[in-house]
């Protein structure tokens, strides 16, 4: 393990037992190992940061600690104590509490029946005493410094509100132990000011949390301590003194070469194919750029960052509410995907089981669903001319390299890989110019990658426009000509060349400055 060692002066934390501590942690999935001999130790009264890439084994972590996943092995130890909780009913008995990002609060309920939920309500003659109800309610919030009426509906409030009352239902229950996943994804950087103030109120009087987060600024605002993971395995743990950026950035990413992986060709022209001006939505804000023929554009960002929501704008998924597009210097009007489509724009999604597949059907209906109007054999009575389509669908799949018994199998009979490729082969199929691909090697196998990163070159070759998004750092390495990076909506900074490392990108994605000596 990398990272300082440590002391309870350099944290802060005058009470130096551990309340929680993770040892051997081991998790294993069917052709997959999650965890590999993790550890962790989380003192009384400490805010202590649990940090890594999307597929580090945070969440895994996580999971196994409060019984939602029973670990391969090692063991959780709560107040030195070791524990086995077959529930997380049984993690939240021993003190344990987790509040995802989303709060698991209900909308349409006052904050008072929210913060008895799962429990039994008082009762009086037969009726629930509603008194008692809100008098606990406001006890409850009164204990995190939380003043908000207790029969206020939770869809009215803000979002650093409905993450307090979260922590004050764990709170109420007696947890110790606050796991917190992500709590500021939501939230504006004043409402982060006031979370973090209740939250060091909480920890100077014992309580202890387990704070995820990609957001190095806030971690360095916040923790105590911090621990990172990589490829499931411990990669850093840092007291408060030893917070280096630089340091923490390498722990997360690793020490990788920064020219590892990376791409040798590029097939960018001079010639503009998109241009992008000032485009926003609910989250991106004045993005611009230009797309050049056989170009690959990157957007990379945070969950949030606006770098996904970016492309979801470019494809008319979502109405931009500024900004302008064109398209072979044209303006285009991208009101809905179909006007996206017209321009030439194709989008393949994050996630193509739920977004792309049409699982009860064929190979062939899968690719020619949205190009079926040019095999109109009869555009009044729409016959399709099936000779034309079958043998304009087997040319796309063969460019593709669908491993196939034959274009009549049914796509939910393929690999993952092969899946994304009938994706791709879909679009191509369209005579698309424009692809935005959002994580297009998501849930694939690495020879299957190696495939796609193949295809995305050739469609750049052939004169594609391509704007790329992943959820794995070195993919913009090895396929992308340059990078924007994203950070609470809009472009905080552009890497090429030399500059476009993991570390560089990850630094400005978490709100940090390039400084010389870091490039």
């Amino acid at each position: 393990m990398t990272g300082t060692a440590m002391s309870d002066s350099e944290t802060g934390i005058s009470l130096a037992g551990p309340v929680l501590r993770v040892r051997g942690m081991r998790k294993e999935f069917p052709g997959t190992l999650a965890l590999d001999d993790v550890a962790l130790t989380v003192r009384r009264g400490e805010i202590h940061a649990l940090l890594g890439e999307n597929g580090a084994g945070k969440s895994t972590l996580i999971k196994c600690i409060c019984g939602a996943y029973a670990p391969t092995a090692g063991e959780v130890l709560v107040d030195g104590r070791p524990v086995s909780f077959s529930t997380p009913r049984g993690a939240v008995e021993a003190g344990i509490a987790v509040v995802h990002q989303h709060y698991n609060l209900v909308p349409s309920l006052s904050v008072a029946e929210n913060l008895w939920l799962g429990e039994a309500l008082p009762r009086r003659l037969g009726l629930v005493d509603w008194a008692a109800v809100h008098a606990r309610a406001r006890q409850v919030l009164d204990r995190v410094g939380l003043d908000i009426p207790t029969d206020a509906d939770v869809s009215t409030l803000r979002p650093d509100q409905l993450a307090m009352i979260s922590i004050a239902k764990a709170v109420s229950g007696d947890a110790r132990i606050i796991i917190l996943d992500e709590p500021t994804n939501a939230l504006l950087p004043h409402e982060v000011d006031r979370l973090f103030e209740q939250m060091r109120g909480l920890a100077t009087g014992g309580h202890s949390f387990l704070y995820v987060s990609h957001r190095l600024a806030e971690v360095f605002e916040i923790a105590n301590r911090v621990t990172v993971l990589r490829d499931g395995r411990n990669a850093g743990e840092f007291g408060r003194d030893g917070l280096d950026r630089r340091a923490v950035v390498d722990a997360i990413v690793g020490k990788r070469a920064a020219q590892v992986g990376r791409k040798s060709r590029t097939h960018a022209s001079a010639q503009t194919m998109m241009q992008v001006r000032n485009l926003s939505g609910p989250v991106s804000q004045d993005v611009s750029f230009t797309l050049h023929t056989g170009e690959i554009v990157g957007v990379a960002g945070l969950p949030g960052s606006g770098a996904e929501e970016t492309l979801n704008l470019l494809f008319g998924r979502l109405r931009r509410r500024a900004g302008t597009v064109t398209v072979a210097d044209r303006p285009v009007d991208l009101r809905d995907p179909a006007a996206a489509i017209a321009a030439g724009i194709a989008l393949v999604p994050a996630d193509r089981l739920t977004e792309s597949m049409f699982h009860a059907e064929t190979i062939r209906a899968n690719i020619s669903m949205p190009s079926l109007s040019k095999y109109l054999r009869d555009p009044l009575l729409k016959l399709i001319n099936r000779g034309a389509e079958v043998a304009g669908i087997s040319e796309v799949a063969t460019r593709m390299r669908v491993r196939m018994p034959g274009i009549e199998t049914h796509v939910d009979d393929l690999s993952g890989g092969n899946q994304q490729k009938v994706v791709l082969g879909r679009w191509l199929s369209t005579g698309a110019r424009i692809f935005l691909l959002n994580a297009p090697t998501a849930a694939v196998d690495v020879g299957a990658k190696a495939e796609i990163y193949d295809l995305i070159q050739e469609l750049a070759a052939s004169g594609a426009g391509i704007v790329f998004a992943s959820t794995e750092l070195e993919e913009y390495l090895v396929v992308c000509d340059r990078v924007l990076v994203f950070f609470q909506g809009r472009v905080v900074g552009e890497l090429a060349g030399d500059s476009l490392t993991e570390g560089n990108i990850m630094t400005l994605a978490a709100g940090g400055d390039l400084s010389d000596d870091q490039q």
